[in-house]
């Protein structure tokens, strides 16, 4: 039985395929870059796998890995969150912030404690 150390896939034209293979991931993306492929995406497999048990290895990958999407959204739902606690936290606060006059700043001075 054959068996591979690389798993991926890469598409040419319409047509996205499986792709297993031996060597390493740097040669092999740029062969198929070469030969106009794109969307390539290739992992190392933990021993080496017949192609259909390399196959299901990868497919299950693929379902474990949040897309760009999944992160974001859940990103801007914690986001979101945090800044109600914030809010909710802050009701009933009464706090007074005193701003010095630019003029009354010297950010020249470096005696001042704030120079930049």
């Amino acid at each position: 039985m054959k068996t591979f150390t690389i798993v991926g896939k890469s598409t040419l034209g319409q047509q996205t395929k499986a792709r297993v293979a031996n060597g390493t991931i740097k040669a092999r993306t740029a062969v198929l870059a070469r030969n106009g492929h794109t969307d390539i995406q290739f992992v190392e497999l933990p021993e080496p796998m017949s192609k259909p048990e390399a196959i299901a290895f990868f497919e299950a990958q693929e379902l474990m890995t949040p897309t760009f999407e999944d992160v974001s959204a859940d990103i801007l739902a914690r986001e979101a969150e945090l800044d109600q606690q914030m809010e909710d936290a802050s009701v009933g606060l009464d706090i007074e912030v005193e701003l010095e006059e630019d003029s009354e700043l010297d950010f020249n001075n470096t005696a001042s404690p704030i120079h930049y």
